[in-house]
């Protein structure tokens, strides 16, 4: 089998694929996909169509099929977990200190304060129009702003999924920030064999809690230990709850969630 691996999108992937002649050819084009799926969707980017969005003072504007995709099925996953999934958080994320900019962590947290930022995450502010001419992103007021962090990710390994199914590659390991997608068997033409994280600290050894046989379906693991902040011996999670509008605060530290396409499990188990 073929394989590379690398950084992207703020963090590592691996796809490992059916032996190809013309492996520097597949590696380009996907390096290629990783590159429009960032011009569409990068927080980290500011000519990025998502920073564009998220900066427009308009009501609406013309978004590409990725950004199209993405968006309408975070509306079928905020709608399916009554708003326990809401890509419209970015506000309270920024609040929080984890969002893109650098942004100190708050020495004060003002009930009043929360409850204005819960105000500015409304993604019923946001709407999508099919036209003749492609999709119409409607924005119904200035202040709103959207984070696809939650799913992005794992979109991005549907669309390189996408691109192998079409190449006639049929055996492969899709992997990008721990979100995966596989499809057919492994080299020893046998189910792939995914390790699931102990949820532990990032200072300790990884280890795993379990071995998950996967094929022809995506794996996706959500957790607050992955990623907070320590602050007068209180943990703040980067995973927001937008019923509170504060860092989750529960014994629940990692989900794993399976599904079809890896742009669902990453969302759900988000959610």
């Amino acid at each position: 089998m073929s394989a590379f691996n690398g950084y992207v999108q703020g963090t590592t992937f691996h796809i490992t694929y059916d032996f190809c002649e013309d492996a520097e050819r597949v590696q380009k084009d996907i390096d290629s996909l990783f590159r429009v799926i960032d011009e569409s969707m990068s927080l980290y980017d500011s000519t990025s169509l998502l920073s564009k969005v998220n900066r427009m003072t308009d009501t609406a504007i013309m978004v590409d099929e990725h950004f199209y995709n993405v968006f309408t099925l975070s509306k079928k996953i905020n709608r399916e977990s009554e708003g326990a999934f809401n890509p419209a958080l970015y506000p309270l994320i920024q609040y929080w200190g984890f969002g893109a900019g650098n942004i100190p962590f708050p020495e004060q947290t003002p009930i009043r304060t929360i409850d204005s930022l819960k105000a500015l995450c409304d993604f019923s502010g946001f709407s999508m129009e099919v036209r003749n001419d492609g999709y119409l992103l409607i924005k119904r007021k200035p202040y709103l702003r959207l984070d696809f962090n939650a799913i992005a990710q794992g979109y991005t390994v549907d669309v390189i999924a996408d691109y192998f199914q079409l190449s006639g590659i049929e055996n492969y390991m899709i992997e990008v920030g721990g979100e995966v997608r596989t499809a057919g068997v492994n080299h020893e033409n046998k189910p792939w064999r995914i390790g699931i994280d102990k949820p532990v600290a990032p200072d300790q050894p990884r280890e795993l809690i379990a071995i998950a046989n996967l094929s022809n379906r995506s794996l996706a693991t959500s957790g607050s230990y992955r990623k907070f902040y320590m602050k007068n011996g209180t943990k703040y999670s980067h995973t927001i709850d937008p019923g509170t509008g504060y860092p989750v605060q529960h014994n629940l530290i990692s989900v794993s969630f399976f599904a079809p396409t890896a742009a669902e499990a990453d969302g759900y188990a988000t959610a």
